[in-house]
């Protein structure tokens, strides 16, 4: 008998080992040899136990030395490598970047002193986090693209989308001094304001540019049409914008970590991106008309 053999019939008279299954329906139940309860109350009671060789059954101390070792009941894998989990509760109200932030540098320090070939890595709300922003960022470039497109269709013209698209980055302002003013991050809440904030700016470019045109095409210089688009239109414009914050404003001052980040980076941003909107688009309308011959619509 073998050391392999005597470590085989141990580990089987102590915790089992699976025979067989069998089956009940659907369902396969395994078929377990194990030793009486009284035969494995103490680790003495091992040294009565008889193992089967190839001459005939021998007292198990007479072909080994039982000793008692710590071993880990479950080898648990992650990406199938052998890992230990480490979880803590966190004080209510605290985000996970911020609490990631906080202990980095304790980790950094901790992986030095470890052997090489292990690594640390950051699990739970942090990393389902990354994955909704990083499926959210390609939501908001499958989005812009269809804006986009349908800005071409529109307008046909490839200058005129620009000229409306330029309204995001203005939001984007906004909404980075609001979530640097109320001191919260650029979480995945945040980032789906952002985007619902995109349709809110490109309507209000639209009314004006169409406003434009639409002067522009009974006789009016451009110039003129710009002041008189701005003049008129810059109250719904504002009204618009200040019911939708007025809206907004519930969930920000009580909507807890959840809602806070992203209504007050829309609050914000629609602050900011309304004002700039009203001064950058008709500029850039009139530069593109002047300077790059883009077509007015009839």
């Amino acid at each position: 008998m073998t050391h392999s053999d005597i470590s085989n019939a141990t580990r089987t008279l102590l915790s089992g080992s699976v025979l067989t299954s069998y089956r009940e329906g659907d369902h396969q139940v395994p078929v377990v040899l194990r030793t009486l309860r009284e035969s494995r109350r103490e680790l003495a009671d091992l040294s009565g136990i008889f193992v089967d060789g190839k001459f005939g059954k021998v007292p198990l101390n007479s072909l080994a030395e039982i000793n008692a070792s710590w071993q880990p009941a479950v080898m648990a894998r992650r990406n199938k490598h052998p890992s230990v989990t480490v979880g803590a509760r966190v004080a209510p109200g605290m985000l996970a970047n911020s609490v990631a932030a906080d202990i980095e540098p304790g980790l950094r320090r901790m992986l030095r002193e470890l052997p090489p070939g292990y690594f640390i890595e950051q699990g739970g709300e942090q990393e389902e986090t990354l994955k909704a922003q990083i499926q959210l960022v390609r939501a908001v470039g499958i989005a812009m693209l269809l804006m986009t497109l349908v800005l071409i269709v529109q307008y046909n013209s490839l200058l005129k989308p620009l000229v409306v698209l330029m309204t995001v980055p203005l939001a984007m302002i906004g909404v980075l001094l609001g979530l640097w003013a109320t001191g919260w991050a650029m979480g995945f809440m945040a980032m789906l304001g952002l985007l619902a904030l995109g349709g809110i700016v490109i309507n209000n470019a639209i009314v004006l540019i169409d406003f434009i045109e639409r002067a522009s095409a009974a006789g009016m210089p451009l110039r003129d049409a710009v002041v008189r688009a701005g003049r008129l239109r810059i109250r719904p414009i504002v009204l618009t914008s200040l019911t939708t914050i007025g809206g907004l404003l519930p969930l920000s001052l009580f909507g807890g970590a959840l809602w806070a980040p992203m209504t007050n980076g829309m609050i914000f941003g629609l602050a900011v991106s309304t004002v700039l909107t009203l001064v950058v688009v008709p500029t850039v309308y009139v530069l593109f008309v002047e300077k790059f011959n883009m077509r007015i619509a009839a």
